[in-house]
């Protein structure tokens, strides 16, 4: 040991250098760091995750350290833990839910040969459960329901966004919501579209399951706003997005084609507009913002003074899921003015759409998928993101796909956007599907609202990973 920042080490005849820096060290160090052997020797276990190649690796080293003074290397190993872990509880306890069907069915494959041993060099303290069909005790949404919340740190599914949504739904119908939801939930990207995980680690950083653990193991626990979604006297939980029309067909309608991935989307996108699909709906909004260059403005604004999201506390002495503010859809929802095309922009109240759409999509996060940002101007509002497009050519519904992924959808004269408090819709038609963060629910009269900053979830970075601007082109 040089100083007391730098260590040296040799092993198999390599020389292995760390030095602790101002900035930190990016390093997860094994809970037992030094052993002492029986004859005396000290031996140094070290763990990180390098970024030499594209993904994180997760690298190991072991050295010899009994020619160092016994308290500097222990104060060695303390410095680099307290800088590895600033301001973070290390050694999490993580409840790992996998779904070993999910996506392409590779969730099992990536925990035990990637994820799993991440968390062992971290040292965390993992107790892992493989889901169930609906309805058996193993269903993600039971396991939820019944989890000891002082037990664990973080929920961390290794699945796509379905098992997220069933955890929720499960957290959200225990008579201790509030405080249930307050549980961080870590996703592991392991399904086929995996948006919650694009929406914490971007487009390309989602593609490395090692980065997610890493979000888990140091992650904070950041707000997430989720909706309500009633039929009847039927209430359920979204915290991604309805889709209704060719939106839903496309995620609904490609079941069957589950194992290709993600491109499932794209094919039934495809099949959508080339057959000019058109679907006839009535759709009330209660609007607060319609005007795009206006909203477009105020997410700037939003987006240069954005400061991390906190946790904040459980502060109501009613600790169940808070009340239906607009009823359900056996109760009365103003219809206000009746129009018979698309519109906008809007004065705030509401407002009635009775006419064919092409989709209608609404939701709280950007990104719906790694290679569609449908929804620019989601954040933290308390307010849904709700995006109507009538029915188009197939010509101009393909040129449409092109910059989904920079959010360009919004610069498209027909997409209409709207911020509202909640919202009615009404199919027309007999049979279709309506799809509820990519699960069907019955095809018929469904009514949202939202609920701000109800759940959790974990997030090195503290913030959605949304466009840092927003520019739409000169004109009216």
């Amino acid at each position: 040991m040089s100083d007391e920042q730098e260590l040296v080490m040799f092993q198999d005849g390599a020389q292995v250098s760390m030095t602790l820096l101002d900035t930190g060290v990016r390093v997860a160090t094994c809970q037992r760091c030094v052993s002492f052997t029986p004859a005396g020797r000290s031996i140094l276990d070290f763990s990180y995750l390098s970024a030499a190649t594209s993904t994180f690796q997760l690298r190991q080293v072991s050295g010899d350290v009994s020619s160092i003074q016994g308290t500097v290397m222990l104060k060695w190993v303390s410095d680099i833990q307290a800088r590895a872990y600033k301001g973070i509880t290390p050694r999490r306890r993580f409840l790992v839910v996998i779904n070993p069907h999910g996506g392409q069915g590779k969730a099992k494959q990536l925990w035990k040969e990637t994820i799993e041993p991440i968390f062992a060099a971290a040292g965390c303290i993992v107790y892992v459960q493989y889901t169930g069909p609906v309805n058996s005790p193993t269903n993600a949404a039971a396991i939820a329901q019944n989890v000891d919340l002082a037990a664990y740190d973080a929920l961390v599914p290794v699945s796509g966004d379905g098992i997220v949504n069933e955890l929720i739904n499960g957290l959200a119908s225990r008579p201790d919501a509030l405080s249930a939801l307050r549980m961080p939930i870590a996703p592991i990207p392991a399904g086929s579209g995996n948006a919650l995980s694009v929406n914490i680690m971007g487009p390309v950083k989602v593609l490395d399951v090692a980065y997610a653990a890493l979000n888990a193991i140091k992650g904070q626990p950041i707000p997430l706003d989720i909706c309500s979604v009633t039929q009847g006297d039927t209430r359920i939980y979204s915290f991604l997005s309805q889709a209704f029309g060719l939106m839903a067909d496309l995620d609904m309608g490609t079941e069957w084609i589950r194992w290709v991935g993600g491109i499932r989307f794209v094919l039934g996108y495809l099949y959508g507009v080339l057959t000019g699909r058109r679907y006839e709906v009535e759709i009330t909004l209660k609007i607060v913002g319609s005007d795009k260059r206006a909203m477009v403005e105020e997410y700037n604004s939003h987006q240069q003074s954005l400061e991390p999201s906190t946790e904040g506390k459980v502060t109501a002495t009613d600790v169940r899921i808070p009340p239906l503010a607009f009823g359900t859809t056996d109760t009365p929802f103003p219809r206000g003015v009746v129009h018979d095309r698309l519109e906008a922009p809007l004065a705030p109240g509401y407002h009635t759409f009775r006419t064919p759409v092409q989709f209608i999509c609404a939701g709280k996060l950007p990104w719906l998928s790694r290679d569609s940002m449908l929804l620019p101007l989601a954040k933290n509002d308390g307010l849904i993101d709700v995006v109507l497009v009538p029915p188009r050519s197939a010509m101009d519904s393909i040129k449409g796909i092109d910059g989904q992924e920079e959010g360009r959808f919004l610069q498209l004269s027909d997409c209409y956007y709207y911020k509202v408090e909640a919202y009615r819709c009404t199919p027309l038609e007999r049979t279709g599907y309506i799809s509820i963060d990519g699960e069907s629910i019955p095809y018929k009269a469904f009514q949202v609202e939202n609920h701000p900053r109800l759940a959790r979830i974990m997030s090195m970075e503290t913030r959605w990973k949304g466009l840092e601007r927003i520019t739409l082109p000169v004109g009216p």
